[in-house]
């Protein structure tokens, strides 16, 4: 219970420095606009969502290919460490092709998970909160991997000293993203773009949270 409650704690501070830093694109408005306003506003964001929709699938389906990519890549890497990389060649060859494979797998992940927890809404929430739980003495280093989320990976998942690195394989993981892709992008925030242009903004918004709570709850299921 303790524990819940520290991290029910940390995240609402996390959250609180996240909001307070604010990104580049985040504009302040006044919530007591005239109707008009409000109806113009509806009629923007609409229009505007919807190519963020577009982008933020984009991104998602980038994210979704380069994670393929890295087990492609760490799958390889443990395939030339079967000769390169054994009790009797680790001598004589180092390992040299297998671990500038996993490098290179490592970086695929890298690239694929900061797509993927860069859009759909949770750029803020992902950039800020690491390191604000990283900072906070009271937490254990398995309460910070808690609050952090699956991705990315731990890089030793890659380069750490194993013969199969077993880890750093989640083959549904790209097909799960994917997935939730098209709901979210396709389907769900679409959907609430169109209720903004006919004024449903309330409405508009609980699509919008529960497509964001969908896409982030399919990253955790997929890892």
């Amino acid at each position: 219970m303790r524990r819940a409650a520290l991290l029910a704690t940390c995240v609402w501070l996390v959250a609180g420095a996240a909001a307070a830093e604010g990104l580049d694109w985040e504009v302040t408005e006044n919530p007591g606009a005239s109707a008009p306003v409000l109806a113009a506003r509806n009629v923007r964001d609409g229009v505007l969502e919807l190519g963020d929709a577009y982008f933020d699938g984009g991104t998602a389906l980038f994210g979704s290919f380069a994670l393929l990519a890295s087990q492609l890549c760490m799958g390889a890497s443990d395939v030339l460490g079967l000769v390169d990389d054994n009790p009797v060649t680790q001598h004589v060859t180092k390992g040299i092709l297998s671990k500038n494979v996993a490098k290179i797998a490592l970086l695929w992940h890298d690239a694929g998970a900061e797509s993927l927890l860069g859009s759909h809404g949770l750029e803020t929430e992902h950039w800020a909160r690491g390191k604000v739980a990283a900072l906070n003495p009271l937490l254990s280093e398995e309460d910070v991997n808690e609050i952090e989320g699956p991705l990315p990976l731990d890089p030793l998942a890659f380069v750490g000293e194993a013969m199969i690195h077993t880890d750093a394989y989640q083959p549904a993981a790209p097909f799960v993203d994917i997935g939730a892709a098209l709901v979210v992008d396709v389907g769900m925030r679409p959907a609430a773009s169109v209720l903004r242009l006919f004024q449903q903004r309330a409405t508009a918004d609980a699509v919008d949270a529960r497509a964001k709570s969908f896409w982030s709850r399919a990253i955790e299921w997929g890892w």
